[in-house]
């Protein structure tokens, strides 16, 4: 068979494992790139703002097209679960070529500037996994668009949460000022929005499709998404997690916490 015309394989696999790199590459030579960063920043911080764009700019494709697949099917006539549509390969297609240069950026980081996170790795390691495994065992006979489509929504909050970081790098300005608490809100309830409700409401809609409640819909479809989309939920709820603790933290901090005042003589 060949490689380029196999359904496991994807063209925006190929694409994104190709084109990601590159624009990586290209932009840590690009001057106006550099200069989001203060001048003292290190040769780590700019390698790791590279890397935050090119998450950006993937996150921002695979929301725009997710939300296209939603909402350019008529659900109403056709299965939410079966329905065939080239989009569906290509999404997750794009998503595994991303996480995989991503995961090997996580690797060389840590070889590198001896820096990464555990987490960020086992879950792209994780979704990696889930990603191979619904091509090779999914794509022909059960392709689920709907599933993916939704899952392509988490990408939603990943362009606040590495413009966030690229504040935080200028300096501390920022980190005492109220667009951090904007900021630090708008990623907590877009981060449940798209990655847990999103979750939850394919629940919903598939319940709705079969006659049972969201809580037995998991029970009553294909393990093969059930899997993949618990796993994905329960991992989501970790870091949503983080994420309020962070924000409970800063608010306090910033609005409740009194500030020592100077005593004058």
């Amino acid at each position: 068979m060949d490689l380029l015309s196999s359904p496991h394989i994807p063209p925006s696999l190929i694409g994104a494992i190709t084109i990601y790199p590159l624009l990586f590459a290209t932009l840590g030579k690009l001057q106006w790139v550099k200069n989001i960063l203060p001048p003292k920043a290190d040769t780590q911080k700019h390698y790791h703002l590279s890397n935050k764009i090119v998450a950006s700019l993937h996150s921002t494709i695979m929301t725009v097209t997710g939300t296209y697949l939603l909402v350019s099917v008529d659900w109403s006539a056709n299965d939410i679960a079966t329905y065939k549509t080239a989009l569906t390969p290509f999404l997750v297609g794009l998503e595994l070529g991303y996480l995989t240069q991503d995961t090997a950026f996580e690797f060389y980081q840590r070889v590198r500037f001896g820096v990464g996170s555990n987490l960020i790795l086992f879950h792209h390691v994780a979704v990696i996994l889930g990603s191979v495994y619904y091509l090779v065992a999914l794509t022909i006979n059960y392709p689920g668009p709907y599933f993916i489509g939704m899952l392509s929504l988490m990408n939603m909050s990943t362009p606040i949460l590495h413009y966030r970081w690229a504040l935080q790098s200028r300096g501390r300005t920022f980190m005492s000022s109220k667009l951090k608490r904007f900021i630090d809100t708008a990623l907590l309830v877009t981060y449940f929005w798209c990655r847990i409700f999103g979750n939850w409401w394919m629940g919903v809609a598939v319940g709705a499709k079969l006659g049972v409640s969201w809580y037995q819909a998991p029970f009553h479809i294909s393990k093969k998404f059930t899997i993949l989309t618990t796993t994905m939920f329960l991992m989501n709820v970790v870091w949503w997690l983080i994420l309020a603790k962070q924000w409970l933290k800063s608010v306090n901090t910033f609005y409740f916490t009194k500030k020592p005042t100077k005593k004058t003589e």
